[in-house]
């Protein structure tokens, strides 16, 4: 099969390029960036550098591929804090699905989010939905699996400097700035080994690794499949109190907690560090939507098979970062 891969040579898209090349297809991964062509080549695929931006170039590429894969950019909050998420959402999977439409493409699978489900109360994630619909309007013959992973285990890496009680101030207006999928959003006073956000505690929470993501993608990818889907993609199930103790006892901190704040200190803590109110909101609308359970609704309808990476596996990753920082 001819593949086409979007999303450079991420978390997602680098195991997944790596499993297609060995299973024998022809694989084009895109990237904005020239200097990653080598590597991508050096995993047996052809790299396509150019930016999603252009149709044109798309649609080129997309030429005569049995496949894509599409997933939008994690936005740069941090170069605009302002950015309108939704509005960029809209955008640029029009710009794929023009792509698409003009490639003759039948056969697209999409890395959505868990939330999409819904069109508001989920803050943040609100973009997934507006991508989806987008999708949604392809040609009836065009197959479109939505592959919506929870979230992501290496969104947990933002904490580690305030675990450590340094750069509190930096590390958390950096991490709100670089928000990504599942938008794991709070403060930690790293002394007192305390995790705060306006969900945690007993709250029940699904998780993924990449790696797993990658695996279910490259299923659906090789799925011969003629209609349109949904699939959840997790690797495992805990409440956020067992996040805490799983990744305490990787450092040395048994007593790490995950305690929970209101609403209406998340979003004033969000706007005292200088978060504009409209992404403030939105990131305190989209954990509250955790909290109360709205933002998993479908996917409790939808359980998937549970992938192979489990939270202990990863904190042996987490610890060797945070001894290294």
């Amino acid at each position: 099969m001819k593949i086409i891969i979007t999303g450079s040579l991420g978390n997602v898209s680098k195991p997944l390029a790596t499993e297609l090349v060995q299973n024998g297809h022809t694989v084009s991964v895109i990237s904005s960036n020239p200097a990653k062509q080598k590597e991508i080549e050096a995993l047996g695929a052809e790299a396509a550098i150019g930016s999603i931006e252009d149709v044109a170039f798309l649609t080129q590429t997309f030429a005569g591929a049995d496949v894509v894969y599409c997933m939008l950019p994690p936005f740069k909050f941090r170069e605009d804090p302002n950015l309108d998420a939704r509005a960029e959402a809209f955008r640029l999977a029009t710009n794929y699905t023009q792509a698409i439409r003009q490639a003759g493409v039948k056969r697209v699978v999409h890395l959505s989010s868990i939330g999409a489900h819904l069109e508001k109360g989920n803050g943040l994630l609100a973009f997934h939905f507006i991508a989806e619909k987008v999708f949604r309007a392809l040609p009836s013959d065009v197959a479109i699996t939505h592959m919506r992973p929870v979230g992501f285990y290496y969104n947990l890496f933002d904490f580690i400097e305030t675990i450590k009680g340094e750069g509190f101030l930096d590390s958390f207006i950096g991490k709100i700035l670089t928000i990504k999928y599942y938008g794991l959003v709070g403060f930690i006073q790293g002394k007192r080994g305390l995790i705060m956000s306006n969900y945690g505690a007993g709250d029940k929470m699904p998780w993924v690794s990449p790696v797993d993501i990658a695996a279910a993608v490259a299923e659906e990818i090789t799925n011969p499949v003629k209609n349109r889907k949904v699939r959840y993609v997790a690797s495992e199930d805990l409440t956020c109190r067992e996040i805490a103790g799983i990744l305490g006892n990787a450092i040395g901190k048994p007593y790490l907690k995950w305690e929970t704040i209101s609403d209406k200190q998340m979003l004033s803590a969000l706007q005292q560090y200088g978060v504009p109110f409209s992404l403030a909101k939105d990131i305190t609308e989209m954990n509250a939507s955790m909290h109360n359970g709205l933002i998993f609704e479908d996917y409790y309808k939808n359980v998937p098979t549970l992938g192979k990476v489990k939270l202990k596996e990863f904190a042996k990753e987490f610890s060797i970062n945070y001894n290294k920082k």
